[in-house]
């Protein structure tokens, strides 16, 4: 495993803009090697188990293939990447709530949030900075170490 005794230095302007490259590769080693990627890996799995957003993900996949709304794995994914960004507010309904469509009461898609909860944001967010901040040594401009 490799020794982390020269951090990789950013100003604040190149943390925050397109990470050329062969920097960012050279983060992704430091953050292999540090066990930081495990790290992160197990918070987020943790956050995301803990609010039930990944049983939520599962039983929503099942359904669409169970279904037959969704048939290849690249229609789960785009009804999945649009559901966590519209936040279970499908645009298919009509509006109508008038009685029971379907088979033991359930519509043909159970309404589903995908959004990730914030809890589980947050923590995702202080994780990876606290990663990162063991194998980069980020200086803002203007701001005296």
């Amino acid at each position: 495993m490799e020794e982390m005794s020269n951090p990789i230095s950013l100003s604040s302007s190149q943390a925050s803009s397109q990470i050329p490259t062969h920097l960012r590769n050279n983060i992704y080693s430091a953050l292999l090697s540090s066990g930081g990627i495990p790290a992160i890996q197990s918070t987020l799995t943790h956050e995301l188990q803990a609010s039930g957003w990944t049983t939520n993900l599962r039983s929503y996949i099942t359904q669409l293939l169970r279904t037959g709304e969704c048939t290849t794995v690249g229609e789960v994914m785009e009804r999945v990447m649009s559901e966590a960004q519209l936040g279970g507010h499908s645009q298919k309904s009509n509006g109508m709530t008038n009685g029971v469509n379907g088979v033991n009461g359930y519509k043909e898609t159970e309404e589903v949030n995908l959004r990730i909860p914030e809890r589980a944001v947050r923590e995702g967010v202080r994780v990876v900075r606290r990663e990162l901040e063991k194998v980069c040594d980020i200086t803002v401009e203007g701001e005296e170490k």
